[in-house]
């Protein structure tokens, strides 16, 4: 059987054995598979950093890929694991709405709760269902097995509202959801909610400051200009040229972003 691909997306950091913990049961349970590490340096308890994440991935991976996450603040709880097809792709995961991004204007062909204990480590650990839990499952995945061992189907699953701005006079108001390591703040305003007015007739205010147009590219204003631009994943995104947005505004991760339209 060919070998399968599955990507790793955590809150666990790059010390300690956490992420090696989970590679171990990966390829015990499914050896010889592609793994992939997308992300290990979420903020921790931080799902709608790892939601933006999983969404920027979904369109670039084959059919088949199997993505595991696990960015999990109610470990332990009653909260559901879950596994989910969507793209032709799988995502096992926590119900807490890290699935909001990827299922975002996709149909989901299936989604099953992971409750057989067949498919668990046999002993299972209250703070580490990642490795013990949602591994083996994603393993059993890759393997070719059949979705419907891992437990009974599921219509519904929790989503973030932040994924989405809400209408305003003249436009949006939106917040940032993701700082990438540029500093850029990354906003849940995207390509399409800004396209029945030209990029130039719209003006952003972030943390006191003001935009005014979208620019297509970074190197469009000089060194040290705030600006607005669609970035790779169709996001907008408020940078500093060859600086530092976020630290600029002193702004992160839920500040408010107004998108107007000029008049």
């Amino acid at each position: 059987m060919k070998p399968g691909i599955l990507t790793l997306t955590t809150d666990f950091g790059v010390t300690g054995p956490y992420v090696a913990a989970l590679k171990g049961v990966l390829l015990d349970l499914a050896p010889c598979t592609q793994l992939v590490d997308v992300c290990h340096s979420i903020s921790p308890q931080n799902i709608l950093e790892g939601g933006f994440v999983l969404a920027g991935i979904v369109d670039v991976f084959p059919k088949g890929t199997v993505h595991l996450a696990v960015i999990d603040p109610g470990v332990g709880t009653e909260r559901r694991l879950i596994a989910a097809r969507v793209a032709d792709q799988w995502f096992v995961l926590p119900d807490n709405g890290l699935l909001t991004g990827v299922a975002r204007g996709r149909e989901l062909s299936g989604i099953w709760e992971l409750s057989n204990p067949a498919l668990q480590r046999s002993v299972v650990s209250a703070t580490f269902h990642g490795r013990d839990i949602l591994a083996p499952a994603a393993a059993h995945l890759l393997r070719g097995g059949d979705p419907a061992e891992l437990g009974p189907p599921r219509t519904r699953f929790i989503t973030l509202r932040n994924f989405e701005p809400s209408p305003a006079e003249q436009g949006f108001v939106g917040e940032v959801i993701f700082r990438d390591a540029f500093g850029n703040l990354i906003t849940n305003i995207n390509a399409d909610h800004l396209a029945d007015a030209p990029p130039g007739s719209w003006a952003i205010e972030i943390a006191g400051e003001r935009i005014e147009g979208i620019v297509r590219a970074y190197g469009d204003r000089p060194s040290g200009t705030l600006i607005a631009l669609v970035g790779s994943s169709g996001w907008v995104e408020v940078a500093v040229v060859n600086g530092d947005a976020a630290r600029q505004l002193t702004a992160g991760a839920g500040t408010t972003v107004w998108f107007r339209r000029l008049s």
